[in-house]
């Protein structure tokens, strides 16, 4: 198993590429703490994980607020007594022309997107280093390394995330914490539910769980600050 025992938090957990992510940990050996803001989705996943043999723990978090990311981590600590693998998946988007967008929907999206994953990052970052070190993984967006039309703050938001990826890199090589990023294209997920596309000519939720495994194991020990992007190629 690649993730032997890892103890992993993965925020978003609770449906769409954070719930795949928590199935696909536990299938190699990670322990899960499931974050997400509804309970019955984080109580669905932390059984579904524990039909694997694994243990978990499912816990209620708005990621943006610090308080609930707080009680998040020390809840991890009072169960496993460490951390070793952060998934910063918890995202939300908004479709707007630049024009038309209200301040508080621009703010809301950051504070998701970006202040939520320095808070986890920041709260998980003692305890982690106190273990021997780990592996973050930011689930970013092609939106973070490209400008699309009508998603402004999400692109903001995620272009501000590889950045925070690439500086937490470089602060984490003294403790011996590796950050790194993924950047999905377009995905089936429920942030493009409303989206009237070809579904099949994007990624699923499961097709992100191999590039996170490998990231989060030891078999990147050696890679740090880097992004991965993930498109989906197929017959047009």
């Amino acid at each position: 198993m690649r993730l032997k025992d890892k103890v992993t938090i993965i925020t978003g957990g609770g449906r769409g590429i954070g719930k795949a992510l928590a199935l696909g940990f536990a299938n190699q050996g990670a322990h899960i703490v499931v974050a997400a803001r509804t309970e019955s989705e984080v109580i669905a996943v932390s059984e579904k994980v524990r039909e694997f043999g694994r243990e978990s723990l499912g816990v209620v978090c708005d990621i943006s607020d610090e308080n609930q990311v707080k009680n998040l981590v020390d809840s991890t600590i009072k169960k496993f007594n460490r951390v070793d693998v952060l998934i910063n998946n918890a995202g939300i988007g908004s479709m707007r022309p630049v024009y038309a967008m209200q301040l508080e929907s621009f703010e809301k999206v950051l504070k998701v997107n970006l202040t939520g994953t320095f808070l986890c990052t920041k709260h998980v970052w003692q305890p982690m280093k106190n273990s021997g070190g780990g592996s973050i993984v930011n689930v970013s967006s092609l939106g973070g390394l490209v400008g699309y039309p009508m998603l402004s703050a999400y692109c903001a938001s995620k272009w501000g995330q590889i950045g925070f990826t690439k500086a937490c890199a470089e602060e984490g090589k003294k403790d011996n914490i590796r950050v790194n990023a993924i950047a999905p294209g377009k995905a089936d997920t429920a942030i493009r539910s409303k989206i009237k596309e070809d579904k099949t000519k994007m990624l699923t939720p499961e097709d992100q769980v191999d590039a996170c495994i490998f990231l989060a194991s030891d078999e990147s020990r050696y890679i740090s600050g880097q992004v991965i992007s993930l498109e989906w190629f197929g017959d047009e």
